[in-house]
């Protein structure tokens, strides 16, 4: 009987931690999909890291493209909305994105390595969509399975949740969190293609005052995550409870 509780005891925990991540990445691939039609925020973290003074200063520095410092901030504000459309439209159209000079002459956003890299980020994205799907077609079946075996007490679920938070607290505050930035560059693109752009190099990184603006991002995104994660926690669990009768749930193990 000890080795069956035992069993059923790590078989209710292994399920409940699969469960556990799938809402959290279906929280956090939700909040970056609703982030993403408000353009990332664009305008509000333009004016709160001083991207214009950015780009006055590096702008004229450019090796590859001129007067782009020129333009008004509605112009820079335009560009980058151009570069977001194109990137959740598969890359569609990223050698051809231009901005005009106050002369009417037009030239063209991006040169070639960096419309690589961002034909790299589109793939991210379409694989972040697949990836959505695949977690929602898991979700409600790992609820039910959670049901069905039991949960796990809640000193197992809450050694779970703090190890996996210190752990990545503990990683941003060690390594910090550009070099965490740079390290899922490493991880996500292929190995053989430039990721790292000068600001002098590279108008898309200027307009984005890379690794600036990503963080802002990625703060937003993670605290709407925070805000769904316990709507797609309780609505899974909800959802499962009415396909689940009463008689086949398993109480809480320990």
């Amino acid at each position: 009987m000890g080795n069956t509780a035992g069993y059923s005891l790590k078989a209710a925990t292994l399920v409940w931690f699969f469960y556990a991540v799938t809402t959290v990445l279906l929280a956090i691939l939700t909040s970056w999909a609703l982030y993403s039609q408000v353009n990332y925020g664009y305008a509000f973290w333009y004016k709160q890291l001083d991207i214009q003074q950015h780009i006055d200063h590096y702008g004229p520095q450019n090796r590859f493209k001129q007067g782009f410092e020129q333009l008004p901030p509605e112009q820079h504000i335009e560009a980058f909305e151009q570069i977001r459309n194109a990137v959740h439209e598969h890359g569609e159209g990223l050698s051809n994105l231009q901005y005009s000079l106050p002369s009417g002459q037009k030239v063209l956003l991006l040169h070639r390595a960096e419309v690589v890299h961002l034909e790299d980020v589109a793939n991210l994205i379409d694989a972040g969509r697949l990836l959505f799907v695949v977690l929602v077609l898991l979700w409600l079946p790992l609820a039910w399975c959670c049901l069905s075996l039991g949960l796990p007490g809640w000193r197992e679920r809450l050694l779970i949740t703090v190890i996996g938070v210190v752990g990545v607290l503990a990683w941003l505050a060690v390594a910090g969190p550009t070099e965490v930035f740079y390290q899922f560059h490493v991880w996500l693109f292929p190995a053989d293609h430039q990721w790292f752009f000068y600001w002098q190099d590279s108008l898309m990184s200027t307009l984005m005052k890379a690794p600036a603006l990503f963080g802002g991002i990625a703060l937003a995104i993670a605290l709407g995550a925070l805000l769904l994660l316990p709507a797609f926690y309780f609505a899974g669990w909800g959802l499962a409870s009415r396909l689940t009768p009463t008689r086949n749930r398993k109480p809480h193990l320990s």
